[in-house]
């Protein structure tokens, strides 16, 4: 149960200290005194959606602790365990603090932890029921959900067995879905990687191939060029045919002429030996100059298959966006595609049958979950009418009535089974079944929903309860009845509620009184546990009555203790 709950710096609440007890606990206090201060303090540290509105003016932060007792909460235990976290012994922990910087912090057992795990742990030990919680009745959507809330165990099993067969067919529904999308599109896919796998496959491409190839290429360039400066060279000194004249046959031109008048002068004899060397010597370079050539010898045939091939990588890389290696492997991934496309029929054939196992599945399971959902329908009917009769209902027939399906709209499978059911009733006799949402006044749905608390709160694992102002359009005598109810769940559960209602008060094992104050400039909210003198002068202000009717109200709220008393300790 929760056992304390301390909040700083929350809307007018500048330091509050609240202890808790067993039994059925209410708050009181005039309108706007923030009692709804307290509860959205609560909401708050059980993870509910924090607004940096309720942050005190002036402050930059606001924070709320709760401490829980957990001695009969194994479930509590466990889910700790899941998180790592270890427990004070029996007590728990949370902490939530809300800055005006939007930073948010969440603590359990001292550790920091995700709103989302503060969240499901709060869920485990604190039921809340809004002010407007019971509108939630009015939705047709949500009466499967109330209903199936009451399934045992074996209710609840099935629930999620159809769960697990709903998710399984959408699973495989998807997956022939999407096969047949495929196979409506397989010929001109088929065609057009085809080709393309056909392209590629006649290139003969390799990993690794396109780096050698300009390697080679690079190479081959290298040798073309020494190629032909050396035939360049050995041209210009051999050359002797056509037009063309090398350097040694005009040195042996030289040589011959000089060698014709050598005889008439030294000087001339100088210069037909000096021609004679140069002959030679050129005639020796050009025999070097051929040696050379056909050592570096350039292969013009191989050079050109090298162009080819790397001209043929350069229009597949550009013709695909991708590179050379990336080619191989996409002409992989082609044949394997075309190799599934063409086993697409027995594919297709597979995942129909899978399709309808599954669907079959589905629908044995939801079909069963009818069955048991009809039984519990009964019994949950039987538990409303009982719990109506309490309230002052008692002639109300309250009815979960299953909706039978279009013939002419397809059951898409559901999470939750084919079933559609809705909340009727007949409050009155010889009116005959409608629905609650068209029939139920206000204060009649606050009664079906406590109803609903009550038929559960013997069997909810949530160890407290609170409630906010469940007393919408409730007065007169059914107050009363509803008070008596509200202990009633108080047995089994540590309940909390916020009233206007001196019944409702009057019942209630521990009182507290909301008042705002003015403390110098500011407005505060103080929340003070009332003692039992305290407790009639605040159940006679629920009462009402003026100064003249003071003592009579003051008698009266004393004789509503006492009846509550009375009621506790003999019915107990």
């Amino acid at each position: 149960m929760l056992v304390s709950m301390t909040v700083r710096n929350i809307a007018l609440i500048e330091t509050l200290e609240m202890e808790f007890h067993k039994g059925l606990h209410v708050l009181t206090g005039e309108t706007g005194a923030g009692k709804s201060i307290v509860v959205d303090s609560i909401n708050l540290v059980l993870g509910e959606r924090a607004d940096r509105g309720l942050i005190r003016t002036g402050c930059d932060k606001g924070t709320v602790e709760a401490v829980f007792d957990i001695s009969d909460c194994p479930h509590v235990r466990a889910m700790l365990k899941a998180e790592g976290l270890e427990a004070d012994g029996n007590t728990v922990t949370t902490m939530r603090e809300i800055s005006t910087t939007d930073r948010n912090i969440c603590r359990v057992c001292g550790v920091m932890v995700p709103l989302n795990t503060l969240k499901q742990l709060s869920a485990a030990l604190v039921d809340i029921h809004g002010q407007h919680e019971h509108q939630s009745l009015l939705g047709e959507k949500n009466h499967l959900m109330f209903l199936d809330s009451f399934g045992d165990a074996g209710h609840q099993a099935l629930l999620a067995e159809t769960g697990d067969a709903c998710r399984a067919w959408r699973e495989t529904s998807a997956s022939f879905s999407q096969l047949r999308k495929e196979n409506a599109q397989r010929e001109e896919r088929l065609e057009f990687i085809t080709t393309r796998s056909k392209e590629l496959e006649a290139a003969q491409i390799a990993i690794g191939e396109e780096a050698k190839l300009l390697q080679q290429r690079a190479k081959l360039a290298d040798a073309e060029k020494i190629n032909l400066a050396l035939a360049a060279a050995y041209v210009n000194l051999t050359a002797a045919e056509g037009n063309r004249v090398g350097v040694t046959a005009l040195l042996q031109r030289a040589m011959d002429a000089i060698g014709r008048i050598e005889e008439y002068d030294p000087r001339f004899k100088t210069m037909a030996s000096r021609l004679s060397s140069a002959f030679y010597e050129a005639e020796e370079m050009g025999i070097e100059l051929r040696d050379a050539m056909e050592e570096e010898s350039f292969d013009a045939e191989k050079n050109e298959q090298i162009l080819a091939r790397l001209d043929t990588y350069r229009r597949l890389t550009k013709r695909y966006g991708m590179e050379a290696d990336e080619l191989v492997d996409y002409a992989e991934r082609l044949k394997d595609e075309i190799k599934n496309l063409k086993s697409m029929d027995e594919r297709l054939r597979a995942a129909e049958v899978e399709y309808k196992a599954k669907l079959s599945a589905y629908r044995n399971a939801a079909q069963a979950l009818t069955e048991s959902r009809k039984q519990l329908a009964n019994h949950f009917e039987g538990l409303m009418e009982a719990q109506l009769k309490d309230l002052g209902m008692g002639i109300t027939h309250f009815a979960c009535v299953f909706r039978q399906p279009d013939p002419n709209q397809k059951r898409v499978p559901s999470t939750r089974g084919d079933d559609q059911i809705e909340f009727f009733i007949a409050p009155n006799v010889g009116e005959p079944l409608k629905p609650l949402a068209k029939t139920a006044s206000g204060g009649e749905l606050s009664r079906i929903m406590l109803a609903m608390k009550a038929a559960a709160a013997d069997r909810n694992m949530v160890p407290t309860m609170i409630f906010d102002e469940i007393d919408t359009g409730i007065s007169g005598h059914i107050a009363s009845v509803v008070a008596e109810k509200m202990d009633d769940i108080a047995r089994y559960r540590q309940v909390i509620c916020v009233t206007h209602l001196a019944q409702i008060a009057s019942m209630a094992d521990t009182q507290y009184r909301v008042q705002k104050s003015v403390v110098g400039e500011r407005t505060i909210t103080t929340v003070e546990e009332l003692d039992p003198e305290q407790r009639v002068e605040e159940i006679a202000r629920l009462v009402g009555g003026d100064d003249q009717q003071k003592a009579s109200g003051f008698a009266h709220a004393r004789n509503m203790l006492s009846i509550a008393w009375e009621r506790k300790h003999v019915s107990g």
